[in-house]
């Protein structure tokens, strides 16, 4: 993907909401990547760079910012079959595909060839699919350490580690900080969350978005014993199936207070 340079920092300066999540600035004199909607006072043009993905600017060897919090950002709209291509890659590795059954099954389901889907890759965010996928990985773990109650070894394996001391390594290589540094409550982040069994997340999105209207036309169609829609939150049940093991519970949606 390539960046205008100026209509992104334009964008930057007036912390313009349709631009978040489709692109980062890195800054030289801090070695830090953020949003564009980040709250700090825009640094100076030329200690910008511009990258089209996290992964992308953690490459280029910058730390994300601990108040814009990239992690939250929403995803990169697809625009074109390149693109699409891409991102739907990116949704199979969310999937743990490439650690199951490597770059070569993804790019068969896709109908291409491995290298083709590299390049494609390349061109979208950047970065090789492994890197993308390491730094998928440890921004899940940042938000898993950061906003819930989860032990660290729980962490690195819910974010697709299979072995904790490589988790260990990796992120504090990443980020110069061990993952239990990140523990508490950080600026711009939510309050952990009070049981283990219990995960909380704040999901970003571009507005303007009706959330009012969405839960009526939930709550117009729920199914009786399965969803509901209470107070303009929407809860439902859920169950999922792991290894071959069931498990049940919950899920929860409300707009969070202070929010358009």
């Amino acid at each position: 993907m390539i960046l205008d340079s100026r209509i992104c920092y334009r964008a930057l300066k007036a912390r313009d909401a349709r631009f978040d999540g489709r692109f980062f600035v890195a800054v030289s004199s801090t070695r830090i990547y953020c949003r564009p909607v980040c709250t700090v006072k825009p640094p100076k043009r030329e200690n910008c760079r511009f990258f089209p993905s996290a992964a992308a600017a953690e490459s280029g060897g910058y730390r994300p910012c601990l108040r814009c919090r990239p992690e939250l950002a929403p995803g990169n709209a697809s625009v074109d079959s390149i693109s699409r291509l891409a991102q739907a890659a990116a949704s199979m590795m969310e999937d743990r595909t490439l650690d199951q059954e490597g770059l070569d099954t993804i790019a068969s389901r896709l109908g291409i060839t491995d290298r083709h889907l590299r390049r494609a890759f390349g061109a979208e965010f950047g970065v090789s699919p492994v890197e993308f996928a390491q730094t998928q990985k440890l921004l899940l773990a940042r938000r898993l350490l950061t906003d819930t109650a989860l032990p660290v070894t729980e962490v690195a394996f819910a974010s697709g580690f299979g072995s904790v001391r490589r988790f260990n390594a990796l992120f504090k290589q990443r980020y110069r900080l061990r993952p239990g540094q990140l523990r508490g409550p950080l600026r711009g982040g939510t309050p952990l969350a009070a049981a283990a069994d219990v995960l909380k997340f704040e999901l970003s999105f571009r507005p303007p978005f009706d959330w009012s209207a969405v839960s009526a036309f939930l709550g117009a169609r729920s199914i009786a014993g399965v969803e509901a829609v209470e107070d303009g939150c929407y809860r439902r049940t859920v169950r999922i199936l792991i290894d071959g093991k069931e498990h049940t519970g919950w899920i929860a949606v409300e707009m969070s207070p202070g929010k358009p």
